[in-house]
């Protein structure tokens, strides 16, 4: 154990004692014991400001990029931080840099480094494009095809496959790189709003198919944008999802990263049983949020940093796309961590071109794979 001396530790100093513990696998505190180690204070914890502290006051550095650098970021209508307009470099994990930096200068022996095999977190927003929707969005849809003139799509939907149905694709993807971790997030919505178009939780083929995914892979849930909004939002959403699977659910990932990292919805989560938040992330750019590409706890929760989304790409050619990859992929690595990547699940359908955002996604998903195969061979 290592106690930094501090004459009275406040929250401040508490959480970021359980930071540093889960970053240097020691317990960790701050008080006024005797041999307690001395570091540069600059005082900032004791009286927190949102100004950047001195570097040299390591802790105070630490605590202010991990969870109040942030905040000084401008905000878009969903209020999340807008990562481009950031004056720092987002694709270094900075913070987790600087507390190796400080265990070293203090003789911590940390483990050696890994270079962890990466994780696809996948986005389940659309699980179907048709089936599972509903009776009023079939019926809709069928007579909307019919007006059209659209046979073909009267016919997939009659006898499929479904457009963003990709369980296949997912399943062979795990065959070509065993090592690959994939983690997938399922959108329920149990009521619909203008960003939440998910399947029907009653649904049998919507149980049958989310059965069949857990069979090989881990399904956590991905509340909807509108659970935030209602009384009992994600206490319903996580047990909709828990009684189609048949066991708790510990992970979740928020639509459009609403209230990301925020202590509200950690708290909230921990007392509905969540273990682990997948949220951490930046909505328009790549990079690490906190300054982390390991875990960081708070409120109980374990956040899990993702690094990159696949909108985050477009625009670019399949070997940018990789390249980028390959590079975020050195950041986490310099810190032995994993990194993990978002996409969506619809995209990699028999049909994703049916979704009506028309973004083109094609560059992204060869850059993925020349990403995943230049990782495995190396």
């Amino acid at each position: 154990m290592i106690v930094l001396y501090h004459p009275q530790p406040n929250e401040r100093h508490r959480r970021l004692a359980a930071l540093l513990q889960s970053a240097w696998n020691i317990s960790v505190a701050f008080g006024p014991e005797d041999d307690a180690v001395c570091w540069n204070d600059s005082g900032w914890l004791d009286q927190q400001s949102s100004a950047e502290p001195p570097s040299s006051d390591h802790a105070a550095w630490i605590f202010w990029r991990t969870w109040v650098w942030e905040e000084t970021l401008p905000k878009d209508q969903h209020a999340r931080p807008i990562g481009r307009d950031a004056q720092r470099d987002l694709l270094l994990p900075e913070a987790e840099v600087k507390a190796r930096e400080w265990a070293a200068s203090m003789e911590i022996s940390l483990p050696d480094m890994a270079r962890p095999a990466p994780v696809l977190v996948v986005d389940i927003d659309h699980l179907f494009a048709y089936n599972g929707r509903g009776l009023k969005s079939a019926v809709g849809g069928f007579l909307s095809d019919l007006i059209r003139g659209e046979f073909g799509e009267l016919r997939t939907r009659v006898f499929g496959p479904d457009p963003f149905y990709s369980l296949v694709f997912w399943t062979e993807l795990a065959r070509r790189f065993p090592q690959l971790e994939l983690q997938f997030f399922a959108l329920l919505a149990a009521e619909r709003g203008p960003f939440d178009r998910g399947v029907v939780p009653k649904s049998s083929v919507v149980r049958e198919a989310l059965r069949t995914l857990l069979v090989r892979f881990d399904v956590g849930a991905h509340l909807s944008y509108g659970s935030h909004d209602r009384a009992q939002g994600y206490r319903q959403e996580l047990a909709e999802l828990e009684s189609i699977l048949d066991r708790p659910v510990v992970r979740q990932r928020s639509h459009f990263l609403r209230n990301a990292g925020t202590e509200q919805l950690l708290c909230s989560l921990e007392s509905l049983g969540v273990v682990e938040d997948w949220s951490l992330e930046f909505a328009d750019v790549p990079g690490f949020r906190s300054g982390w590409a390991s875990a960081v706890p708070c409120a109980g929760v374990q956040q899990l940093p993702v690094a990159a989304m696949d909108q985050n790409f477009l625009g670019m050619s399949p070997r940018e796309i990789a390249d980028s990859l390959h590079a975020l992929q050195a950041a986490a690595w310099s810190v032995g961590a994993p990194l993990r990547v978002g996409t969506h699940w619809r995209i990699f359908g028999p049909r994703p071109e049916v979704e009506r955002s028309g973004k083109d996604f094609r560059a992204w998903r060869e850059g993925m794979n020349l990403w995943l195969i230049e990782w495995s061979k190396a």
